[in-house]
């Protein structure tokens, strides 16, 4: 008869066990085009980017800085204050050194709003 030590038998047993299976594997994340990356901020009222309302100097330094970071050197061609459903933008159209044009948003809703002009008195009734 043939001993077969028992630390051997425990040993085949040992490696002879199957390992664990493994997690499932994630689903890959699905394809996004590279225009679904562009960062479209301040391009249109809808992506304006907000001015914050202790901006000093009516927040003109804040703007300026954002569109430097933005775009580097550029020159303001024109701007206008805009209204779109209650809130209020400033327009900014700049001008970059390879002469593109690019138009800029800024909600400045919450420093107008602060600021809020005062109503024109009455006009009175002319003399007769």
């Amino acid at each position: 008869m043939i001993r077969v030590p028992i630390v051997g038998v425990l040993l085949f047993a040992f490696a002879c066990a199957s390992a664990p299976t493994p997690p499932p594997a994630h689903a890959p994340a699905p394809a996004v085009s590279a225009d679904a990356l562009v960062d479209h901020s301040g391009d249109s009222p809808e992506t304006a980017v907000a001015v914050p309302k202790d901006a000093p100097n009516d927040g003109i330094d804040w703007m300026n800085n954002w569109i430097y970071q933005r775009y580097g050197r550029f020159r303001r061609k024109s701007w206008a204050i805009a209204n779109k459903e209650g809130r209020h933008y400033e327009e900014i159209l700049v001008e970059l050194p390879d002469h593109s044009m690019h138009k800029v948003y800024f909600d400045i809703t919450e420093s107008w709003e602060a600021w809020r002009p005062e109503p024109a008195p009455p006009v009175p009734p002319p003399h007769r």
